[in-house]
């Protein structure tokens, strides 16, 4: 979660710190050989389920 405290004070709204940070980790995954297909279908679940309820509880 310290990963996600980075995002939240730079971005101007949680839903952005959500984004960014995908964005961040998909990078990520594909530049360590992954595809962004794999990472849809196999870690944008995941990502949803641990930072969702976060990032998205409509605070």
């Amino acid at each position: 979660m310290e990963i996600l405290r980075r995002y939240l004070e730079t971005s101007p709204t949680r839903f952005d710190a959500y984004v960014a940070l995908q964005c961040a980790l998909m990078r990520r995954y594909v530049s360590r050989g992954g595809t962004t297909e794999e990472f849809c279908e196999r870690l944008a679940p995941v990502y949803h389920r641990r930072y969702a309820p976060v990032l998205l509880d409509n605070r």
